[in-house]
């Protein structure tokens, strides 16, 4: 089954949010509290082409959203240095030059949906701005 790349920014903040209430409710059961999510800039992006190169690099529970020419992975269980070995993955099978990568985690970098993907963006404007 190929994978959907997502768009739209309000389903990346409502699955944001779905997350952090899944996640909370079952901390009690022992589930890890943690979550990433990395953006890497590809104004150049052809989805059937992302989703050839990348779609196979993730997991079945990863997801994939092409947004203003950039590629967001929300990678569930997955810490800051798991997320950087999924970013030098992306970035290797797209054929680019990483700049510095844009990641966070949950909770480091905030407790919500605006606020991680706030602080995602921020992070990226840094990032253009070198």
């Amino acid at each position: 089954m190929k994978a959907k790349i997502l768009g739209y920014k309000e389903l990346l903040k409502t699955l944001v949010e779905y997350h952090i209430a899944f996640i909370d409710r079952l901390s009690n059961e022992g589930y890890e509290k943690i979550f990433s999510i990395l953006l890497v800039p590809y104004p150049q992006g052809d989805e059937e082409k992302i989703r050839e190169l990348v779609s196979p690099l993730l997991r079945e529970s990863d997801r994939l959203f092409y947004l203003e020419g950039n590629l967001i992975a929300l990678l569930p269980g997955t810490d800051w240095n798991g997320a950087m070995t999924v970013h030098e993955t992306i970035t290797t099978a797209l054929g680019i030059e990483p700049k510095e990568e844009c990641i966070v985690e949950y909770p480091t970098d905030g407790t919500s949906a605006f606020e991680l993907i706030s602080n995602l963006y921020s992070k990226y404007d840094d990032i253009k701005a070198e």
